[in-house]
């Protein structure tokens, strides 16, 4: 009985052992092994794969777990892909953005340096065409015609600094309704905003003339409002000239424009002092150094002039030649400086008398000439003959005598009495002569050809002047 028992004790333990192997074989050890990779995949190691064992639970559960791990995988690659997608699309995205602003840096910079291109282009085109023109009048001109021409600025003037009277003078306008109001116009140190220019030597810009009480529109010419620029035009830290410009639009001059601008008045202040001593020039070779008359040699070549347009018009034109009556006698009395002291105030006596279109000349010593363009020949006989008595009755201060100096005169008209410079010259000369042997101090005109021959011979033959 005892054995009976012993032995179902043992078939127990037995079978209990077998189990206990059994289920460690067929339940743990997959179980932990399949834990361990469970808790392996956070781990991102989706990779991995439970083993399936086939006919038990564990073997479902690894083949569901792997087919999870599966989708996870594919899911982990797609979200990779994704990732490694759009960071490649940020790139693309950054770079475009980059070449975008790249791009629009270069356009701007190809713009300023179009602009600048163009800008440097129109003062080239400017400076070859104002340093080509030494003439004042010319450079005025090129300045109208370019400025307001070819820039297309609706309204400027061009005003120039003279020194005798200490004041900007209006020597080119554009665009004004009545040009000749303006043109001439004058602007002192200080009054308006031209005068402020020439007190501080620096650019003024009016965005709206409106709110500047000291704008003068030109001293009331012209009354529209708008923008004003004005700007100096200073050579070796003295200003030469300023140019206005005006727009009807307010604040219509750019900070760009008015750089350009100024850099335009750098090379036009330039243009205008080369002119001006191309000017200076020519007046001291054609001016007579003493009396500040035009010299002979000028005279030689306005009078041709003169008798062209003269004949071209249908004008008559009268010629007066003068002479000093012994005025050899003051040099020798009272000296070569008192008689070019007597020279220098006859001619401010005569000055003073005739026409600014006349022409005043001095022919050579004490002797003179005067055209009086459109003038008959009664009506220049009648001038010379005040300017006979003006220098009879004149007191001169240059030299303290008591007996007055006279003059004598000479007068020849075209077409009459020449028609060409010789023979017009020849005329009055030749009248001249006879004013002096009729005794001196008197007007005499040119009578005939006749007469020409008559005083000729005399002249001739007697050598006298």
């Amino acid at each position: 009985m005892h054995y009976g028992l012993i032995s179902i004790l043992f078939v127990f333990v037995l079978i209990s052992v077998l189990f206990l192997v059994l289920f460690w074989w067929f339940v743990d050890r997959p179980t932990r092994e399949l834990i361990r990779i469970v808790e392996s995949a956070p781990a991102k190691d989706f990779l991995i794969r439970a083993p399936v064992r086939r006919g038990v639970i564990i073997g479902r559960l690894s083949q569901s777990f792997n087919r999870l791990l599966e989708q996870i995988t594919t899911l982990d690659a797609f979200k990779l892909e994704s990732e490694r997608r759009l960071i490649v699309a940020e790139q693309k995205l950054k770079y475009k953005e980059e070449l975008e602003q790249k791009s629009r840096i270069i356009e701007n910079t190809n713009l300023q340096l179009e602009a600048r291109l163009k800008e440097l282009l129109v003062l080239y085109n400017f400076s070859q065409e104002v340093s080509a023109t030494l003439e004042l009048d010319e450079l005025y001109h090129v300045i109208e015609r370019f400025i307001g021409e070819r820039l297309g600025f609706q309204e400027f003037a061009f005003l120039v600094y003279e020194e005798e009277n200490k004041s900007l003078v209006v020597k080119a306008t554009y665009g004004f309704p009545d040009e000749s109001h303006v043109h001439g116009m004058s602007f002192r140190e200080g009054e308006g905003i031209t005068g402020r220019v020439l007190l501080k030597k620096e650019p003024i810009y009016i965005p709206d003339t409106r709110k500047e009480p000291e704008y003068r529109h030109y001293k009331g010419e012209n009354k529209e409002d708008g923008s004003f620029l004005s700007i100096p035009l200073i050579f070796r830290k003295k200003i030469v000239g300023v140019l206005n410009m005006f727009r009807t639009d307010q604040d219509s001059f750019s900070q760009q424009e008015i750089q350009f601008l100024s850099t335009l008045g750098g090379e036009l202040a330039i243009a205008l002092v080369n002119a001006k001593l191309y000017s200076r020039t020519r007046e001291l070779s054609v001016r007579d150094e003493l009396t500040q008359l035009y010299n002979r040699r000028y005279f030689q070549e306005v009078l041709p002039l003169e008798i062209k347009r003269a004949q071209r018009f249908d004008k008559t034109l009268t010629l007066i030649m003068m002479d000093i009556d012994f005025f050899k006698n003051v040099n020798d009395h009272y000296g070569h400086l008192m008689g070019d002291a007597v020279l220098k105030e006859i001619v401010a006596l005569i000055s003073a008398k005739i026409r600014e279109v006349d022409f005043f000349a001095r022919f050579g010593g004490e002797e003179f000439v005067l055209i009086l363009p459109n003038t008959p020949k009664e009506d220049g006989v009648n001038v010379a003959e005040k300017i006979r008595q003006l220098v009879e009755n004149h007191r001169f201060l240059a030299i303290a005598i008591k007996d007055k100096l006279t003059i004598s005169m000479g007068v020849a008209s075209y077409p009459q009495d020449g028609q060409t410079m010789e023979d017009l010259l020849d005329s009055a000369d030749t009248a001249l002569y006879e004013a002096k042997n009729q005794g001196r101090n008197r007007v005499i005109g040119f009578e005939s050809p006749e007469k020409i021959h008559e005083i000729k011979t005399k002249k001739n033959s007697s050598g006298t002047q």
